[in-house]
């Protein structure tokens, strides 16, 4: 009965950070971020249509959603159920980080990280754009699990790895990455160091190559459809930090 109470309260405390995250994403998509970052954090949560406060009680993760059946209290405008989507995500994220790695400081910022991740791939997707501030947090979070490793060399060697990667895939084919997409690599590499790096790097081309491909089929552009690319490099990030050494294990019984 204790694991399904700590199982519970894992979830929960997962969904609380996904309506933060979500909301702080939201907040660098609408620009709010950047004409004032104070408020944009500090501020209440207003309604989009109206721009009424939420009240508190609504404010509470998929319970208030719907209390308020999805529409604002005031006007009763319609609130996106991606709210209650990203909520339920991030807590399962929790539970997943919760079930791999235990409680304690390093569960806690590898959750950070990938909170962190799946943000810079929201506003990527829905600006082509990714805060230097928020690749910056990312990095911070990381050195504590890179400090508690104890393998320095390994992982500027990631990040030396990724950034001469991506840098050079620049130069050859000009506007295929941004400049974000080469920090979001390089704090990754980081991260990781240089063996799972590699993986990181198979995951998101992979997947960004498929999706790529099927959504310019679809939109009658072949290649020459642009998409953003954080959300496979976040996609690559969760990827690896669950089964980056399943991975490389696979690779060894391979080559030896």
């Amino acid at each position: 009965m204790e694991h399904v109470f700590n199982y519970i309260i894992v979830f929960l405390a997962g969904t609380a950070c996904g309506s933060f995250f979500y909301t702080l994403a939201l907040r660098y998509i609408s620009g709010e971020i950047a004409e004032n970052p104070i408020k944009a954090f500090l501020g209440r949560s207003q309604c989009p249509c109206c721009k009424e406060q939420i009240g508190v009680l609504y404010l509470v993760p998929l319970l208030g959603y719907f209390l308020s059946k999805g529409k604002c209290p005031d006007c009763g405008c319609r609130i996106s159920p991606l709210y209650p989507l990203w909520e339920v995500i991030y807590g399962a994220l929790a539970l997943a980080v919760f079930k791999f790695f235990g409680f304690g400081l390093f569960p806690l910022s590898i959750f950070v990280l990938c909170s962190v991740s799946i943000c810079i791939a929201i506003v990527d997707f829905h600006t082509f754009i990714i805060p230097d501030s928020l690749v910056l947090v990312f990095f911070i979070v990381s050195l504590y699990p890179v400090f508690l490793q104890g393998q320095w060399l390994n992982n500027i060697a990631g990040l030396a790895f990724l950034s001469v990667f991506f840098l050079l895939i620049m130069l050859i084919f000009p506007g295929a990455f941004g400049g974000g997409d080469l920090k979001f690599f390089a704090a990754s590499g980081f991260f990781f160091g240089l063996e799972e790096s590699i993986v990181l790097l198979e995951v998101a081309l992979i997947t960004g190559a498929v999706v790529g491909s099927l959504w310019g089929i679809m939109k009658k552009k072949g290649l020459r459809v642009k998409i953003p690319f954080a959300p496979f490099i976040a996609w690559g990030i969760v990827v690896t930090i669950f089964f980056g050494r399943h991975i490389l294990l696979w690779y060894y019984t391979l080559i030896y």
